[in-house]
């Protein structure tokens, strides 16, 4: 594992309290103790820790109220329930708190060590995805601070793709790489000159040939991330489309969901203030985004659903 994990130990029992400090030391932890539920929350002045093992009967707050104010914190915190209670219904009432792994007493101390080692390296992980997003929308705001007019352009084209995905149905698993892709979908332009991005003069052919290599440049700032594959589309082909005519690629098969990154990106861009004109109405920008599907160059059902999704989300009136 690494770094140092904490794990908290809620217990009212002492005896049982040295019995888990006992079975956890071999996994080297920095592990806090309660004696009660209340007391755990307090504990959490001093951070957050990686894992929460807490019994389930205890005085003052149990453990069912425990893990419930815990998840109200951090839903991803991992939270044990250890009990000497069988039944079903105790296990439900678990599960319904939000707790994410149950040991029955007496406990395998082995089996302990394994599911702990288990949910720290799980959180751990989960750190790692929340440390790396956090370096790439540094780099959104890195690429949108070149020019002062789009900043905010990539979360809220990500917003508008979300509810354009919600309206077309996408499956699950497929929403946070859309959500990643759509903020990431201009990061090719940290390596574009500054004067060419602030759009405070016509430019040249020459000039505009540089700027439209920024979806090749992102495909490759992003190269080396395990993710790329998913996310490439999103940061190449945001400016393709459906007849051929978008770049960098030219390509005519576009996904759904890029093409409802680009629809977030015309929409966005049209309806923001720029230095050379003032921002467009909201079905104005609507009107272009019509156009484009009328001509070929985006779906109807993206554009469709893309006017849906600012209906439910009270950008536009009825």
């Amino acid at each position: 594992m690494r770094g140092i994990a904490r794990v908290l130990v809620v217990d009212d029992e002492p005896l049982q309290r040295a019995l888990l400090l006992r079975a956890l030391a071999p996994l080297g932890l920095e592990v806090w103790v309660a004696s009660h539920g209340q007391e755990a929350l307090e504990r959490l002045q001093d951070g957050m820790p990686h894992a929460v093992l807490t019994d389930l009967h205890m005085p003052f707050m149990d453990g069912l109220t425990l893990t419930r104010h815990l998840k109200a914190l951090d839903p991803l915190l991992p939270v044990i329930l250890l009990t000497a209670d069988g039944e079903r219904e105790v296990r439900l009432k678990g599960i319904e708190a939000g707790a994410d792994d149950f040991l029955h007493r007496p406990v395998d101390l082995a089996e302990l060590r394994l599911r702990v080692k288990g949910h720290v390296e799980r959180r751990f992980l989960q750190e790692k995805l929340e440390d790396l997003e956090r370096a790439l929308l540094a780099l959104v705001r890195a690429v949108e601070a070149k020019d002062p007019y789009t900043a905010g352009h990539g979360e809220r084209v990500a917003r508008y793709a979300l509810w354009t995905a919600e309206v077309l149905g996408v499956l699950a698993h497929e929403v946070e790489d859309l959500r990643l892709g759509a903020l990431l979908h201009d990061v090719g332009k940290i390596a574009i000159p500054d004067h060419l991005l602030r759009g405070d003069r016509p430019l040249t052919e020459e000039e505009w040939r540089i700027v439209r290599e920024h979806p090749i440049k992102g495909d490759e700032i992003l190269k080396p991330l395990k993710a790329h594959p998913r996310l490439r589309p999103y940061v190449r082909w945001h400016h393709e489309r459906l007849d051929g005519s978008g770049y960098p690629d030219g390509i005519t098969e576009v996904p759904l969901l890029v093409q409802a990154v680009a629809a977030a990106d015309i929409y966005d861009t049209l309806t923001s203030r720029r230095t050379y004109r003032h921002p467009a109405k909201p079905e104005e920008a609507l009107e272009v985004l019509r156009e484009e599907a009328d001509q070929g160059r985006l779906s109807q059902e993206v554009v469709r659903a893309f006017r849906s999704a600012l209906l439910r989300n009270r950008v536009l009136r009825r």
